[in-house]
């Protein structure tokens, strides 16, 4: 369906952006999760016909902060089970 397509182009365009906002030096970090209603509300994305799918942070990192925190994951033996 037409939906889908245009989804999986938008999410082929993050990862596009992503990549470029890398070579500059710029972070990117894509976000799911959030209310998609109150976003298209809040900057009127509906009224033109479109809705938001997803969202992409960009920015800088602060060079005088030093990122020590470790990235949580689970255990695999917490995500999987072997059978």
């Amino acid at each position: 369906d037409l939906n889908h397509w245009m989804e999986k182009q938008t999410y082929m365009a993050v990862g596009l952006t992503m990549m470029a906002a890398a070579e500059l030096g710029v972070e990117a970090t894509p976000l799911e999760g959030f209310d998609p209603t109150s976003v298209d509300k809040a900057f009127k994305i509906r009224e033109s016909g479109h809705t938001t799918t997803v969202l992409l942070a960009l920015g800088y990192p602060d060079p005088e902060r030093v990122y020590t925190t470790p990235i949580s994951r689970f255990d695999a033996d917490q995500l999987f089970t072997f059978i």
